[in-house]
């Protein structure tokens, strides 16, 4: 059960929102706390319940160490606690990555629980919180498993801060007014964004990579084609996810942090990951860059600490050489911006500033979405082929593909628009505070409309971010 299905928006939603009035009518938070807390379970478990038993002990063994921690923050316990996470994340996650490079082992398959990668590092970060005496172990087994498990944003983000979660879960918050019209539309908004625009990048951006990855040479053009649109589809797929759980979470009386802030305008890439992912990217800074040194020691050293971070930012996201190679493209990249900066480079207009950090960013996913590195230095080495000629032959896979899903026109033909949405459009957020209480109702019935009918047209699909 994805949100962008019939099920979550015509059954499980309502459900939820009905008995989530009806806690407030009474106003019983313990109530609302059980409520969404059963929920969210059964939100999981509609996946599988092997997770869930994932879920479970993970959530049972945090709690139980985050108690032993609250009356005497000791180093030991946060020992315990991040390396038990970690070890967790490592064996399903990393085990057969790991495993492969011991000799005369078969390859092994081990099933990815859905969203391990986000609630463990929820999880870890509340520990160091504990230990930081930033929060206090004191609001109980239910309202720390609502922190860990809340449906909106268990599987895919934003990562969010017990801190500014678990003390909200009190009588004050359904005593406050609901942002109704505000969080249907930025969940209205974020279902167009996957369902109408992600959604329909997907097989173009499917068949180029299939084609590369069956062993056709691509040229450049069709590199070119496949990186930016991958580079939009994942852009409109999370955040698309991100505005939908910050809506649903504003519908039940909890604020989400922002996690896109129209990144493609970035002129660097220090700006890039300013806002692309942000509640990751201070995850990363906070816990791991920080910790390292961060900015407070030399030049050598810091662009040390940004390769570490970014390389172990890269395998976060999955388990292969193509992703160590996606982050350490980012970490030299992050170190050359700040090396520039140091010596006062050249100052250079900011459109050319923009137009290159735009090509290195889009270049930089072939890695992320390739099946394997070898399929991703395949395509790099593409890019040295000049296409032959701009005809139908060329594309002919792609557009069959496009064809076939009923996309007008090629995908060639539909990344500029898109890309001018993405890099000239306001957020979403913001874009949604702009209109009054009318307009947002008039822009949820329609949204809601178009993605209903076109996912009685097609297949709903997975979230992208639901593989990492």
């Amino acid at each position: 059960m994805i949100f962008s299905s019939y099920p979550f928006l015509l059954v499980f939603l309502p459900v939820m929102l009905l008995v989530f009035a009806v806690c407030r009518r009474l106003g019983r938070p313990e109530w609302a706390i059980a409520g969404l807390l059963l929920g969210s379970v059964v939100f999981y478990l509609a996946w599988s319940w092997r997770d869930g038993a994932v879920l479970l002990g993970s959530i049972l063994f945090n709690y139980a160490v985050g108690q032993r921690q609250a009356p005497t923050p000791s180093k030991r316990w946060l020992s315990v606690a991040v390396t038990g996470n970690l070890a967790v994340l490592l064996y399903f996650k990393y085990a057969a990555f790991l495993l492969a490079f011991l000799p005369d082992t078969q390859a092994l398959q081990f099933v990815l629980p859905l969203g391990i990668s986000f609630f463990t590092f929820q999880q870890i970060a509340w520990q160091v919180d504990l230990y930081q005496r930033r929060i206090t172990a004191d609001s109980g087994i239910a309202r720390y498993a609502l922190f860990v498990s809340f449906f909106p944003q268990l599987i895919a983000g934003p990562i969010v801060h017990a801190r500014t979660i678990i003390p909200k879960l009190t009588r004050a918050w359904l005593a406050r007014p609901l942002p109704w019209t505000l969080g249907m539309s930025l969940l209205c908004v974020g279902l167009a964004k996957k369902v109408l625009l992600a959604d329909s990048l997907a097989p173009g951006v499917d068949a180029l990579f299939s084609a590369a990855a069956g062993g056709q040479a691509l040229d450049a053009l069709q590199v070119a084609t496949a990186a930016f649109g991958y580079g939009l589809q994942l852009y409109f797929d999370f955040s698309g996810y991100a505005d939908m759980a910050i809506g649903l979470g504003l519908l039940f009386g909890l604020r989400f942090p922002t996690n896109f802030r129209t990144p493609y305008r970035s002129v660097s890439v220090v700006e890039f990951w300013r806002r692309w992912h942000i509640t990751l990217s201070h995850f990363l800074r906070d816990y791991l860059y920080a910790p390292l040194g961060g900015n407070q020691v030399g030049p050598v050293r810091r662009s040390f600490n940004l390769a570490v971070t970014m390389l172990l930012g890269g395998l976060w996201h999955g388990a292969g050489w193509q992703f160590v190679v996606w982050g350490g493209l980012h970490g030299l990249m992050l170190a050359v911006a700040h090396a520039w900066r140091r010596g006062g480079g050249l100052r250079i207009p900011s459109w050319l500033a923009w137009s290159l950090t735009l090509c290195a960013v889009m270049l930089a996913w072939v890695p992320f979405r390739a099946a394997s590195l070898e399929v991703a230095l395949a395509m790099y080495g593409g890019l040295l082929t000049l296409p032959s000629a701009f005809t139908l032959p060329t594309f002919e896979l792609l557009l069959t593909e496009l064809v076939q899903q009923q996309v007008i026109g090629g995908l060639i033909w539909v990344i500029p628009p898109l890309l001018v949405l993405a890099t000239l459009g306001r957020n979403s957020l913001q874009c949604c505070l702009s209109l009054g209480d009318r307009a947002r109702g008039a822009v949820c019935v329609a949204l809601m409309l178009m993605v209903l009918k076109a996912l009685a047209e097609r297949p709903d699909r997975a979230f992208l971010y639901f593989n990492f």
